[in-house]
């Protein structure tokens, strides 16, 4: 995003760049602001841009109780004014969310879901913290849980090959976000075990740094799901971390671990299933196979 191959020669500002500044943002962060609105809407989801930041929230309402919300997001910014192709951090997340939305989308749940891209994460959560402030707690909203994915493709260690490439759960320190937390572990146990999870998780350190930060703050169940912890990426464990190298075609290509990046989205997909409450329709089998939940019409 930023060389207009999606939007066109409007957006081309010839370099790789997403950065969300004051929320109106490079034209690159502009390119991919409409191309997740135009990628979610032809699923079929009703989708708003939102905000002083331009959060991209597409809504598949439920059909019982619509009133609870499940949330599923990721950021679409990158740091920084200079050429950031941002592919772990976080194109890999939002990928996650718009495949969980092409799964998902395609069935009815009792409760509603929503899949947001959150901008200007990287200018400390302003997209975010906008969406809590003015649309959740605004329009006191029952968020019954939140998922954010953020760096989800690298699990390898660049500063020590000996640490275990799992992933990390960040929560905050309280009994819903806990329970919330726990509910997702334990569907990542029976429906991905390939999913290997830190043995700390859920981990509450750092809680807030993230999208899902906002929300804990608000008093609302929310986690992050992380290739590492915040402290570890902070420290060194991905050294392509904020750099022009995070990018499917440079040195880092190689090393990102698409396997591992799906195996997280399956298990959000399933945690959200089961709490979202899955409606069966006439003719639709739920097929539990190779540790993955796979959904089909006959």
């Amino acid at each position: 995003m930023g060389l207009g191959l999606y939007g066109g020669d409007a957006y081309n500002q010839g370099y790789r760049n997403r950065d969300g500044w004051n929320g109106g943002g490079s034209l690159g962060n502009q390119e991919t602001s409409l191309y997740l609105s135009d990628k979610l809407t032809q699923m079929g989801l009703g989708v708003t841009v939102q905000g002083s930041y331009s959060n991209v929230v597409a809504e598949l309402p439920g059909k019982s109780t619509p009133e609870k919300i499940y949330i599923v997001g990721a950021h679409y910014d990158t740091y920084g004014n200079d050429e950031r192709p941002g592919g772990d951090d976080n194109a890999s997340g939002t990928a996650g969310v718009l495949e969980a939305a092409r799964v998902m989308s395609q069935y009815s749940f009792a409760s509603t879901i929503r899949f947001i891209g959150f901008n200007a994460e990287e200018d400390w959560m302003k997209g975010s913290q906008d969406y809590v402030d003015n649309v959740v707690m605004a329009g006191n909203e029952t968020i019954a849980g939140m998922i954010n994915l953020d760096m989800i493709l690298r699990p390898l260690w660049d500063s020590d090959s000996t640490q275990p490439e799992d992933a990390d759960l960040i929560t905050g320190d309280n009994d819903l976000c806990l329970a919330w937390a726990n509910i997702f572990l334990e569907a990542a146990g029976v429906y991905v075990p390939s999913l290997y999870m830190d043995e700390r998780a859920p981990y509450t350190q750092n809680s807030y740094a993230s999208d899902q930060g906002p929300f804990i703050d608000a008093g609302l169940p929310a986690f992050g799901i992380l290739e590492n912890s915040v402290s570890e990426i902070w420290g060194g464990s991905n050294a392509y971390y904020h750099k022009l190298q995070d990018a499917s075609d440079g040195p880092a290509g190689a090393m990102y671990d698409y396997l591992f990046a799906a195996d997280i989205v399956r298990a959000t997909v399933a945690a959200i299933t089961q709490e979202a409450q899955l409606i069966p329709e006439p003719a639709t089998v739920l097929l539990i196979a190779a540790g993955l939940v796979l959904i089909r019409k006959r």
